[in-house]
Order: C-alpha cells, then structure tokens, then sequence
C-alpha cells in the first residue's frame, strides 16, 4: 500500500519531548528513551545505591565467571589470582567512571548518545551506525 501526496499533507507533525526529561510524579513516570515507568517491571533508576553495588558487582562476576578455570589452567594459581585482581581493580574503576558521568549526564543511554555529546549529530550517527555494525 503506497503513500500519496494527499496522506502525507494530511499528516500532522508530533511534538517531540526533550530528550532526557524525567518527571518524577508517581501518577505519571516518563523516561526518555524507557517510556512509562511503571510497577510491571524493574526500575532500575530508583535501586539505590545497595541495590546499584549488588547490579555492578553482579556484572562484574558474570562477565568472566565462565572462562576463569581455563586461565587458572593456563597462568597457574599465583598469575590467575594476579590477573584476576588487576582485571577487577580496572573493572572497578570504568564502573566508577561510567557512573560519575551518567550522574552528569542522565540523557545519555549508549554510545550513540555519548557520542553525540561529543561529537554532535553526525558523531552520533556515524558512531551508532559503526557500534551496531561492529558491535
């Protein structure tokens, strides 16, 4: 089914919302890149900081739980826990970067956003484009 001329001047423009506004009225939840926060799912902007320890430090063991024997076989006991000390300490650290720049900058959701920041427009979509073709 094709558009016409008359479908497309009928169309009405949509007003846009400003990107990362969040109200916080428990009548109306509304985030910019999740919609309506509701009570059906997580909400994972309002864990606290216990509940955003428990998220990190969950991530951080998930991330390489599965490849860690097959390291210990290959380094030995003594290099293993070396590595894998220093791999958490750098872990750690990106965990707080991340985290002090997303309290500065709460509309930025991915690269992409980060990238705009960055490099404008074209940054972002340039850098969107290569994340979801390499990434």
């Amino acid at each position: 089914m094709s558009k016409t001329k008359e479908d497309v001047e009928t169309l009405e423009p949509i007003p846009s919302q400003r990107q990362g506004q969040v109200e916080d009225d428990h009548a109306y939840a509304h985030d910019a890149v999740f919609g309506e926060i509701t009570e059906k799912g997580p909400n994972y902007r309002n864990v606290g900081w216990l509940g955003t320890v428990a998220l990190m430090v969950k991530t951080q063991i998930g991330l390489g739980v599965l490849s860690i024997p097959a390291v210990f076989d290959t380094l030995g006991i003594v290099p293993g826990v070396i590595c894998l000390i220093v791999v958490e300490i750098i872990t750690t650290w990106s965990d707080y970067i991340v985290g002090v720049f997303k309290l500065r900058h709460r509309a930025v959701y991915g690269i992409d956003d980060a990238c705009g920041l960055m490099f404008g427009s074209i940054g972002r979509n340039v850098f969107g484009v290569a994340f979801c073709l390499c990434g």
